[in-house]
């Protein structure tokens, strides 16, 4: 037989297995499917390529631009011109984008900000560059236009004729199809790929990796594998080729092929499974434009108007009440292989995979509980029981619970809002029967005592109540409250039996009662192994010991070692409830219907979530930085901070929850876990700092950290160079000061020197006073030795003219002889020189420097000189110069002329001051 038809037999016989191989029955739960519409991301309608960073974050080409999800906050970067983005591919910090006439790419700055770098320069204005696809093969970025490649840029241009319909890198090789052929790139050309009939494999929308193989989808005509030179068909277990294939995705053995008209078709390759989302369960659309898996194996859909997140990984189902308009879930059991669902709108039975509507039941489901193999169903207008498939109704009266009591088999107590009521077993059934009396409260919440039978009701108004019945259960006899200032009225409670004691969960917290002081007390210890004092609304346990209980609009479930937590803000509050179908399955009410938990698979999806900070605020919004941005330094006018942080988890039913903790400041440990995703600090005073979050993951562990590390600076009179300019003002105050002191010194130093030279002067001057007196007397010694000789003389010339020559001739002779030795005297006397030298030395040589300045001048006139400026009078000098006064004033004025003085100049100033 040829080796070809031996291929062909082949390829038949494995087509009728998969044909063979019916596609999974549509079960109404539903994988989980998070919704992203239009309002919620803000953004254009359409979304194209998608792509996931290292952080986990999400990124969208989108119409508006390019989108960011980082599983809290949503940010469009807009490129130049708002133009649509076509394609994106993030390869480190770098996010490439494709767009109409343009591509380029996202980096950050020092502040963390995305800024946009155009690539594409001068191509645009060569030809219409419109980008579709971005690959990465080692360090080139390959940019892919109708045409042409880019490579990095628009420097190196690799064109690609007849044009490009499609690429796609499959084992680090770039494929490329046109209407010619199936390419690969092999240097810098296209080589075609042998075997391959293009018209087979026309309009190719996805080349992807299976099993050392080329997988090859097409739009119409199915999907092909490529290996050693030759193309084989590719049979699935549905019929797609009536389907107009967009895109396809491949993560392990799950193939998710998106449609343009009938949302994502699901194909476990091994199992041969297929499945179908649509808008009929969950998605919002559709038309898929794209679909890629992230690194948690989600299916990511960009949709012709919206985005869906299909959580594979998820081990949760769902029943929602827009896919199966079954209401909002308050209760479930498992009876006799059937599934009742009580909701808002009645009772439910799922028999495999079917929903029917219990007849009878068209008002709100209160209760479902089975007791001795018979099942009791409590609403607001009906009650009723079913056994097999018999239904018994009790009368339109609403129903709280059904319970049994211990020692009485044929006697049921149930709760109503008109009180407590009996039921009896007869040969007929049960029935109604009387009411006990004294209790009358409406009770929502109905315990009983395991050993004592007393009964536990509670309600809202009311609050918290234990009653005692008499022995034949007809009466109350004992009814006391228990609500107190640590468990107020005004909220309900529920009360379950917990490790073997009766536990309340409240929003103040769990308590027990301690029978031995008849109150109800804290139960800390329990507390301690769930969440802590807070406030519970559910608890309950389960045989196999796990716990389950709500806390802040979250299901959890804890066995002691293990912690999840499921459904945040998914849950009826008042109405939550869980229920098993067998040990693997546990059935819990929420706002929209129910969801189904596969526990085992949920013991094994836990993955660590990594929290990041994306964006600080600086001061009144003064500054703000990004993701990665470099350590700040704040002045300390914007000493306030904003952190907002995000975990990258895109399940929005779990309570991821958040601890942080600022170093520096005065917070000493983590703060309390919390779900808000901002932090904010005022005031802080200067210092470095380093800003602490981590992530609790959903089982309760603690999960990774993250911090950030800033400074504020001191205000300006705190900081260094307001301290150098104290320390350099201190220095020139203490210089200043020294100088001060010194100059103060030198000052007094001065004035005692200037005291010293005053007091030497006035010596001096009194010394000169002594002497000029000294001069003077002596002067005057001289001028009365010249008078008294001139007396003398006179005297002796009268003698002499009064003797006669004969008779004195020896008298005349000596008489002439004493005048010539007077005249003598009065002519040549040394008194005269002495006095010159003594004036000069005490008036530093005046009358040196009145000789040499003014020769003119005669001696007399000089010594008049010298007179004056003793400041002698004129009566004064004349005896001294031996002339009269008016021989004085003469010869003033001529000394005048000679020193040629004005008129109005005064004299003795004038030789004074010479």
């Amino acid at each position: 037989m040829p080796k070809n038809m031996i291929g062909m037999m082949k390829w038949l016989l494995a087509l009728i297995a998969f044909v063979a191989i019916p596609v999974m029955a549509q079960t109404p739960w539903q994988r989980a499917v998070v919704n992203y519409s239009r309002q919620s991301y803000q953004s254009g309608n359409q979304n194209w390529q998608i792509g996931q960073s290292p952080e986990g974050w999400m990124y969208f080409a989108n119409n508006n631009g390019l989108l960011e999800y980082d599983g809290t906050n949503w940010t469009t970067y807009p490129l130049p011109g708002n133009t649509k983005v076509r394609s994106v591919l993030p390869v480190g910090d770098t996010i490439y984008v494709g767009a109409l006439g343009q591509f380029g790419r996202y980096i950050r700055n020092a502040k963390g900000k995305m800024i946009y770098q155009n690539l594409s320069g001068k191509a645009n204005q060569k030809e219409r560059v419109n980008i579709w696809h971005i690959h990465r093969i080692g360090n080139d970025t390959f940019f892919q236009s109708d045409e042409a490649f880019y490579i990095n840029n628009d420097k190196m241009r690799l064109d690609c004729r007849p044009g490009v319909h499609y690429s796609a890198v499959v084992y680090n090789r770039l494929y490329v199809t046109s209407y010619k052929e199936l390419s690969v790139l092999v240097g810098k050309r296209f080589v075609p790929l042998p075997g391959i009939d293009i018209r087979k494999t026309s309009d190719i929308v996805a080349i992807l990796p299976w099993q050392q193989q080329l997988l090859i989808v097409t739009s119409h005509k199915g999907l092909f594998t490529y290996s050693h030179h030759q193309l084989r068909p590719f049979a699935i277990a549905t019929d797609i080729d009536n389907l107009q294939l967009s895109c396809a995705a491949l993560s392990g053995s799950t193939l998710a092929l998106g449609t343009m008209q009938d949302g994502v078709i699901l194909i476990d390759m091994n199992q041969h499974k297929v499945e179908r989302l649509s808008t009929n369960n969950g998605l919002q659309n559709k038309t898929v434009l794209s679909a890629t898996f992230d690194a948690d194996k989600n299916l990511w859909l960009a949709l012709d108007n919206g985005l869906d997140c299909v959580q594979l990984w998820s081990p949760l189902r769902f029943l929602n009440s827009r896919q199966s308009p079954i209401g909002s879930g308050n209760c479930s059991v498992s009876y006799q292989g059937q599934l009742y669902l009580g909701t808002n709108q009645g009772l439910y039975a799922m028999t495999d995979g079917k929903i029917r509507f219990i007849e009878g039941t068209g008002s709100q489901v209160l209760c479902l509980d089975t007791i001795g193999g018979q099942l009791f169903c409590g609403g607001r207008q009906f009650f009723l029981s079913i056994n097999d498939q018999h239904i018994t109704h009790y009368g339109n009266r609403g129903v709280w619970a059904v319970r049994p009591l211990a020692g009485h088999p044929d006697v049921l107590l149930t709760s109503s809002y008109w009180g407590l009521r009996l039921m009896r077993r007869s040969s007929q059934g049960w029935r109604m029967a009387e009411e006990v009396k004294g209790a009358g409260i409406s009770a929502k919440t109905l315990y009983i005592e395991d050993i004592t039978n007393a009964v536990w009701v509670a309600n809202k108004e009311k609050g918290l109540y234990r009653l005692v019945l008499s022995p034949n259960l007809q009466n109350v006899v004992s009814k006391k409250c228990y609500n107190s200032a640590t468990l107020p009225k005004g909220d309900n409670v529920f009360i379950a039996k917990v490790n073997g004691e009766m536990v309340i969960a409240s929003r103040q917290g769990l308590f027990r009662y301690d029978a031995s002081h008849d109150q109800l007390v804290r139960h800390t210890s329990l507390e301690e192994q769930l969440e802590g004092h807070t406030a519970y609304t559910y608890i309950s346990q389960t045989p196999d010991g796990h716990i389950w209980y709500a806390t802040d609009g979250a299901m959890h479930v804890s066995n002691g070692k293990w912690h999840r937590s499921y459904l945040n803000n998914c849950l009826m509050e008042d109405f939550e409830s869980v229920s098993y179908t067998n040990r693997q399955q546990a059935v819990i009410g929420t706002e929209d219907g129910f969801a189904l938990l596969y526990t085992q698979q949920a013991q094994d999806s836990t993955r660590a979530i990594l929290p990041y900070i994306r964006r600080i605020i600086i001061g009144n919004n003064a500054d703000t930085l990004y993701y990665k941005a470099e350590q700040p330094h704040i002045s300390w006018r914007n000493n306030s901070i904003r952190f907002e942080y995000s975990a990258n988890s895109y399940d929005p039913s779990q309570a991821v929850r958040f601890s942080y903790w600022l170093e520096g400041s005065d917070e000493q440990d983590w703060s309390p876990y919390t779900r808000r995703h901002v932090k904010e600090y005022t005031n802080l005073t200067e210092g470095h700092y380093t800003f602490h979050v981590k992530v609790i993951n959903p089982d309760g562990s603690i999960g990774n950290e993250t911090s950030f590390e800033f400074t504020i600076l001191p205000p300006w009179y705190r900081s260094w160079w307001a301290y150098a300019l104290y320390i350099i003002s201190i220095m020139a105050a203490i210089y200043a000061l020294y100088h001060r002191i010194m100059k103060s010194r030198q000052q007094l130093i001065k004035e005692k020197d200037e005291q010293i030279e005053n007091l030497e002067e006035e010596k001096l001057q009194i010394e000169l006073r002594a002497r000029q007196d000294e001069l003077v007397r002596s002067r005057m010694n001289v001028v009365r030795k010249n008078e008294m000789l001139q007396e003398i003389k006179k005297t002796a010339v009268s003698i002499n003219n009064g003797l006669s020559e004969e008779n004195l001739p020896a008298i005349k002779r000596r008489v002439v002889r004493l005048i010539g030795q007077i005249d003598t005297n009065i002519e040549h006397d040394d008194d005269l020189e002495a006095f010159r030298n003594s004036f000069d030395n005490v008036h530093h040589h005046f009358l040196k420097t009145l000789g040499e300045r003014y020769p003119q001048l005669s001696h007399k006139e000089k010594m008049l000189c010298a007179y004056i400026r003793m400041n002698l009078m004129s009566k004064e000098i004349a005896p001294l110069l031996n002339i009269s006064i008016r021989g004085v004033e003469i010869a003033r004025y001529r000394i005048r002329q000679k020193l040629d003085l004005e008129s109005k100049a005064n004299l003795t100033e004038f030789l004074q001051n010479l």
